[in-house]
């Protein structure tokens, strides 16, 4: 049985309709100059007649830009790869590419090449402007998973939040977070810089590569740990990763794993993960004081306090 009518908040039809109209109206404001979307700048070009080109591409000619269209739908085929032709899984990463400009477009036509862009972005904009946002918890999102990705709702809170920190900041996905643990557990979200845009976008709930990411977090967590010298309690999946973070430095092919390819070692969110277990393990074993080494061939009378060689 689907949602009450009332219950769908944004995603009503009445919501999806004046959703539209407040967008129109908030280009429409802004004049020629037009409003940043995320990465995307809509710019109004006549009466009733709008443009969308990458916000990095908003003072270049049409005639130096790779493709130009007044097809809405040719969005659909922008937004699936990353400029080297990387297919991009989560359309608000800070990946559009460049060079292309979708022109003459009416309203309607305006609308649609952003939902290709940025799928219900505009809605989920429009509904945290006006405070109609429904939120759903990850308690609750966590309880409705079945099958390989039902563990999931075994991962404490603390787990949680860095798996948000990991998966939903600001370097790797331009929503905004609006949802908690749950309802009497905030994640106490840190912003990394500055929102993208003039328009804050709010994730209602968390979304399938989250789900994805936070089930190779539980195998991670459920991995024996280790105390290390210097590192901490690390576990066994840890230590491997670290080993091929430097393996893969000193070959040049660190950035190189997809997106979400999480199963390996060098992916961003991985990684990502990994530095702030580092941080959390530095926080409660504090910084390992640099050790006293002896001098080959020490020329001094007065040996250092301690010097092994003095014996």
């Amino acid at each position: 049985m689907s949602d009450a009518r009332e219950d769908r908040g944004g995603h009503a039809p009445a919501g999806v309709a004046e959703a539209r109209a407040a967008l129109l109206a908030w280009v429409d404001e802004a004049g020629h100059d037009g409003r940043e979307f995320l990465e995307a700048r809509l710019r109004r070009t006549g009466e009733g007649r709008y443009e969308i080109r990458h916000c990095r591409d908003e003072f270049r000619t049409l005639d130096t830009v790779a493709f130009v269209s007044g097809d809405p739908f040719a969005a659909r085929e922008i937004a699936q790869t990353t400029f080297a032709g990387e297919h991009r899984p989560l359309k608000t990463a800070p990946s559009l590419r460049q060079g292309w400009a979708l022109v003459d477009l009416d309203g309607p036509g305006l609308w649609t090449a952003l939902e290709y862009l940025y799928p219900a972005c505009a809605v989920h904009w429009h509904a945290g402007r006006t405070n109609s946002l429904r939120v759903t918890h990850w308690r609750e999102v966590a309880a409705r998973q079945t099958g390989m990705y039902g563990a999931v709702k075994l991962l404490p809170p603390q787990v949680v939040r860095n798996t948000v920190r990991a998966c939903c900041g600001d370097a790797v996905c331009l929503r905004r977070v609006a949802w908690s643990v749950d309802a009497q557990t905030p994640l106490d979200m840190p912003s990394e810089g500055e929102v993208t845009g003039d328009a804050p976008v709010p994730c209602p709930e968390a979304c399938s590569m989250f789900i994805s990411f936070a089930r190779q977090v539980l195998v991670q967590e459920r991995s024996p740990r280790f105390e290390l010298a210097g590192l901490g309690r690390l576990g066994a999946e840890e230590i491997s990763q670290v080993r091929e973070i430097v393996a893969s430095a000193a070959t040049g092919t660190v950035g190189l794993a997809r997106e979400g390819e999480f199963s390996e070692p060098t992916n961003s969110r991985r990684m990502r993960y990994l530095a702030l277990r580092l941080a959390e393990e530095k926080e409660r074993i504090g910084d390992l004081a640099a050790p006293e080494l002896p001098c080959e061939g020490c020329p001094k009378a007065v040996p250092c306090r301690g010097c092994p060689m003095a014996a």
